[in-house]
């Protein structure tokens, strides 16, 4: 029978060995864990994201957006992390929720928003208008406008005055003034940014040439291209008064042109009339 001293020495022994391993499993344990955390710590970064939907052309402010962590080997080129950095500025596009926030979705500082607004393959082009346009407010961003343009048409051989319809159902992207110098002093001249195609910009380019463009505003729901032949001089004062001719016998006033009559053509909900000369 083994003596009492000898067991428990045995006991302190083992347990002296239970608690090292024990100890040694709980650290081996907490380094693992450790370098879980900073291995997953390293493959992450801190990135901007968006909160909630950041319209186009939106000012963005704090609650619109937050940080979260995002895998490094998929982070977006030119991702912004710091939310400072995104406060205050423009969105260039809109940015869904929970996307991250990148440089190039942001207007740089001193750029204005009308570059926003030109659609893909279109052009903004501004043109000078008539004073009357340009005091009377009628025509505003986003209306829609017909361009008409008067003036002398080069090489017909007279110098018959002539209007015409060039453009029809143009956006209005924005409207302003620019300063000239007229009789050496500085002139507000009203203007107004159309959205036109570029072969619209090569014929708005040529009837800046001439007097300043005058703007019909549209309806909204009118669409409609309408072929115009233009008007001239000749034509607009042809039947509006009697010719008067002076014979020996005294003065004569020759009766005006039969006005004729005119039908009125009914298309769906829509009408049109059409005067016939006798």
């Amino acid at each position: 029978m083994k003596k009492p001293g000898t067991i428990l020495l045995m006991a302190v022994v083992l347990g002296a060995l239970v608690s090292a391993w024990v100890y040694n499993l709980i650290r081996s344990r907490d380094r693992e864990v450790e370098a879980a955390r900073r291995a997953a710590a390293g493959d992450t970064i801190e990135l901007v994201v968006a909160a909630a939907e950041i319209p186009i052309g939106t000012r963005i402010d704090h609650s619109q957006v937050r940080t979260t962590r995002w895998p490094l080997d998929a982070e977006p080129e030119g991702a912004v992390k710091k939310p400072d950095d995104v406060v205050g500025q423009i969105a260039r596009v809109t940015i869904e929720k929970n996307h991250p926030v990148r440089g190039m979705d942001l207007v740089a500082q001193g750029v204005g928003l009308l570059p926003m607004l030109i659609t893909e393959g279109m052009r903004a082009m501004s043109v000078k208008v008539d004073s009357v346009t340009g005091v009377s407010g009628f025509v505003t961003p986003n209306s829609r406008v017909d361009v008409l343009v008067a003036g002398k048409p080069e090489g017909n051989g007279n110098d018959e005055e002539r209007s015409k319809v060039i453009l029809q159902n143009v956006r209005v992207l924005a409207t302003g003034k620019s300063i000239e110098q007229q009789d050496e002093k500085p002139v507000e001249v009203p203007t107004v940014t159309l959205l036109v195609s570029p072969e619209e910009a090569e014929k708005l380019t040529l009837a800046t040439r001439q007097e300043p463009v005058r703007l019909a505003l549209r309806n909204f729901r009118d669409e409609e291209v309408v072929r115009t032949p233009g008007m001239s001089t000749t034509a607009l004062f042809a039947n509006a008064v009697p010719e008067v001719v002076k014979t020996s016998t005294g003065v004569v006033r020759r009766p005006a042109p039969a006005p004729g009559y005119s039908v009125e053509v009914f298309l769906g909900e829509r009408s049109t009339r059409q005067t016939v000369r006798n």
